[in-house]
């Protein structure tokens, strides 16, 4: 009974974040606030983690289950989707660098960001993960260093994970 109990207080709590996770997307989509809501994305993330854990006694609880991970599912597929349409946009009004402004690279290091953020969220919950700036500054200066090394136009950053390591690979566009 405590476990029944326990399962639909978690699935509760899980429709109840990702209700207000869409929220805190609809707002900074409309700009009202103006950092994206990574953090309460990854605390459902994780709550998700631990409900795929715990084992169902009643049918109905399974279902209500696969139904919200389904909407977070189309909701993910939606908010990534309109944070490329809006790197997009911004990326090509600094297509045309004036003088004094940032790289190119500087407009990808937020999606290299995401996609490291939600590398460590997925192969380890609960690991610490580097702040953006730390990451940023790192790859720009890392950026600099292969611009010249390989005399290209740009350097592309992706995030991989290669032989239990978590890597940023460069990739020069010429």
């Amino acid at each position: 009974m405590a476990d029944e109990e326990n399962a639909d207080s978690l699935l509760s709590l899980l429709e109840a974040r990702i209700r207000d996770l869409k929220f805190d997307y609809d707002r900074y989509f409309t700009k009202d606030i103006k950092l994206e809501p990574v953090r309460k994305r990854e605390d459902v993330e994780r709550l998700i983690l631990k409900l795929s854990k715990v084992h169902f006694i009643k049918v109905n609880q399974k279902f209500t289950y696969e139904n919200i991970i389904s909407r977070f599912i189309s909701l993910k597929t939606y908010w990534d989707k309109k944070l490329r349409q809006i790197e997009a946009v911004s990326a090509k009004k600094t297509a045309e660098p004036q003088a004094g402004s940032t790289p190119a690279g500087t407009d990808s290091y937020r999606q290299v960001y995401r996609d490291y953020v939600n590398l460590v969220s997925s192969l380890n919950p609960s690991a610490r993960i580097s702040p953006y700036d730390t990451i940023k500054q790192t790859l720009d200066s890392k950026r600099k260093e292969l611009l010249s090394q390989y005399k290209c136009r740009d350097i592309e950053f992706k995030v991989e994970y290669e032989g239990k390591k978590l890597k940023f690979k460069a990739i020069p566009k010429y």
